[in-house]
């Protein structure tokens, strides 16, 4: 297994792809195509979580249309809030 020094800690499936690469060489074409598929499966998964939230909160894409039209309006001020609610 892959260890490297602090304060550089990377997560399993970092490691997990490096060790899956480690001896491939890959072309400008076939790096594209791995860039490619990992967004398309964070894009996936990230939807899920999206469809999943707005179940739970009985958001519509209507609800968070307006939402996002309202912090558009005014973002200094929504900025502001979210600073203070951390």
């Amino acid at each position: 297994m892959l260890t490297l020094p602090s304060p550089l800690r990377l997560n399993e499936a970092q490691v997990t792809l490096l060790e899956l690469f480690q001896h491939r060489q890959m072309s400008a074409d076939e790096l594209e195509s791995l860039k490619d598929t990992l967004v398309k499966h964070l894009t996936h998964e990230l939807d899920q979580e999206i469809d999943l939230v707005m179940k739970r909160e009985k958001l519509t894409p209507a609800d968070i249309a307006k939402r996002t039209e309202s912090i558009n309006e005014n973002r200094t001020e929504y900025i502001k809030k979210a600073r203070q609610r951390k």
